[in-house]
């Protein structure tokens, strides 16, 4: 099972890193204009070919990262 945590601000290089090892999926509600920097952050710490990084719109932009899939079959992030 996934755990999902809900974030309102940017997290530093090693507190994501951390969750990124623990293949936790984060939403960074209301930071949806910041998934640029979020996709930066995530492919310097290593984890650009482990994690997806989605832009969500609705009420409140946000931005997702989550683990993509390890069986082989997985496909680079489409933004």
């Amino acid at each position: 099972m996934t755990t999902r945590l809900d974030c309102t601000c940017l997290l530093r290089d090693e507190e994501l890193s951390d969750h990124l090892r623990k293949g936790h999926t984060l939403l960074f509600k209301g930071l949806g204009k910041e998934w640029q920097e979020i996709e930066r952050q995530v492919e310097r710490l290593g984890f650009g070919e482990t994690y997806f990084v989605s832009q969500l719109e609705g009420h409140e932009s946000s931005t997702k990262l989550s683990p993509a899939i390890t069986d082989g079959l997985s496909s680079p992030a489409l933004h």
